[in-house]
């Protein structure tokens, strides 16, 4: 069964110029290519979508400590487990100290920044997979 924004997606393609379009969204895939006949949709079984990485990131702008005596080694490691509201560093901003608590749960698979390391808002600090 094809939904109305699929449909509306052929109408568009159609009526264009491209000759061919591939969108992949939400582990659905859709393939249509003009040809002799037209549009034609080719949806296909993808493979099980690999798991979503989660990040923390900066909640404001500041200087990144991973402890409050300022060290520069982390205090997290690469495959350490990480649970939601866990604090994973600090964010100096007008001499104050700001915890940073993850707001996801998972295994650390990436220490994005170096403590020390000037952040800005949104800058991811962690990826972590689930």
């Amino acid at each position: 069964m094809i939904g109305d924004d699929v449909r509306e997606l052929i109408e568009l393609f159609n009526h264009s110029d491209l000759t061919e379009l591939s969108i992949e969204q939400r582990g659905r895939r859709l393939f249509l290519r003009k040809g002799e006949t037209g549009a034609v949709e080719a949806p296909s079984e993808s493979a099980p979508a690999e798991p979503e990485m989660g990040t923390v990131k900066a909640h404001m702008v500041g200087t990144f400590y991973w402890t409050p005596e300022k060290s520069s080694k982390p205090a997290l490691a690469l495959h350490q487990r990480v649970d939601k509201g866990q604090v994973v560093g600090l964010i100096e901003a007008m001499g104050i100290m700001n915890e940073v608590e993850s707001d996801a749960e998972g295994q650390v698979v990436e220490i994005a920044v170096a403590s020390g390391q000037p952040v800005e808002y949104g800058q991811t600090l962690l990826v972590l997979a689930p």
